[in-house]
């Protein structure tokens, strides 16, 4: 069985050698169970099929999900983590109640990630949707812009729209998606590399259409309070993805996910797609704070004064 690595990764950005990489096969299958009922969820397993495909003179690590053999969605998963890490995985296992995806174990150097997608692609003979979290949301739109073929949608969650040594902009990318491509953002208010605001502004400059999912009280890592129910969370943004593909009006762009606290109980509320920003994520884009317990985020990406909290600096 493939070691998974622990997400210990000092940065989004930071070259590995291609050695590092993982090259042992996994095991055939695995089954997991769905969340438990209090979290929305029931008893009955996920199929994981186990597979690799060659890359270079190694395996690339997979998991499929799904009955149909030919993918609707070829994901990948962030920097912090492979594809055991909680907010990929469980993506994936709510993309699969509805549809197909295969999900690769990818390089923490982005060129890496990106030649990773085009061999998943060739192997796959596949020219839909491509799509990643994080980092691998990042590859997963150089993927498509370098792709012979025409890449038709984008699933792009926590994309990183500032990150680095010098907290830079990553929006030229998306703003140098051709049209033809449809682009779904699923994203956090308190993600701290993701303005909402500034996020609606590249939107709104880009060529390509984008639809956009805002999860009220979630950071970079697809967190949120009440921790008992994250999971129930992850997976939905998986199922509303998948939902997506099947069948998405242009006229209607804007839905979000939340937490209603209704007494001790409280529950998830799913606003379905609006023709503009539905009102309760409105009333928090801009006012809601980074939280500090964003999952994923590599110490170089981290914004300065977040550093400076960890050093014990003012």
């Amino acid at each position: 069985m493939a070691k998974t690595r622990k997400s210990k990764r000092k940065a989004e950005d930071t070259v590995l050698d291609d050695e590092q990489a993982v090259d042992q096969s996994p095991s055939p299958i695995t089954k997991k169970k769905h969340p438990e009922p209090d979290d929305e969820g029931t008893n009955q397993a996920i199929s994981v099929r186990h597979s690799t495909i060659p890359y270079n003179d190694k395996q690339i690590p997979c998991e499929r999900r799904g009955e149909v053999d030919k993918p609707a969605l070829i994901w990948t998963h962030g920097a912090g983590g492979g594809l055991a890490a909680p907010a990929a995985s469980e993506f994936a296992d709510g993309f699969s109640e509805y549809s197909s995806i295969i999900s690769f174990q990818g390089s923490m150097n982005i060129p890496s990630r990106v030649k990773m997608f085009h061999s998943v692609i060739e192997h796959e003979d596949f020219d839909a949707t491509l799509g990643g979290r994080s980092m691998g949301s990042r590859a997963a739109v150089m993927a498509a812009m370098q792709q012979d073929r025409k890449t038709k949608a984008l699933v792009l969650v926590s994309f990183p729209l500032v990150g680095g040594k010098k907290n830079d902009s990553r929006e030229q990318i998306l703003l140098e998606l051709p049209e033809g491509i449809d682009v779904l953002f699923i994203s956090g208010d308190r993600d701290s590399m993701c303005d909402l605001v500034q996020l609606r502004e590249v939107i709104e400059r880009m060529k390509a259409k984008c639809w956009l999912v805002t999860v009220k009280g979630a950071d970079h890592g697809m967190g949120w309070k009440p921790n008992g129910s994250v999971t129930a969370m992850r997976r939905k943004t998986g199922a509303i993805a998948a939902e997506w593909l099947k069948a998405r009006d242009s006229e209607k762009r804007y839905s979000s996910l939340s937490w209603d606290r209704d007494g001790k109980a409280g529950e998830m509320v799913y606003t379905d797609w609006n023709a503009s920003l539905p009102a309760q994520a409105e009333a928090t884009v801009g006012d809601a704070q980074p939280s500090t317990t964003d999952l994923e985020v590599s110490e170089e990406n981290k914004p300065p004064a977040a550093k400076k909290r960890k050093r014990g600096k003012t």
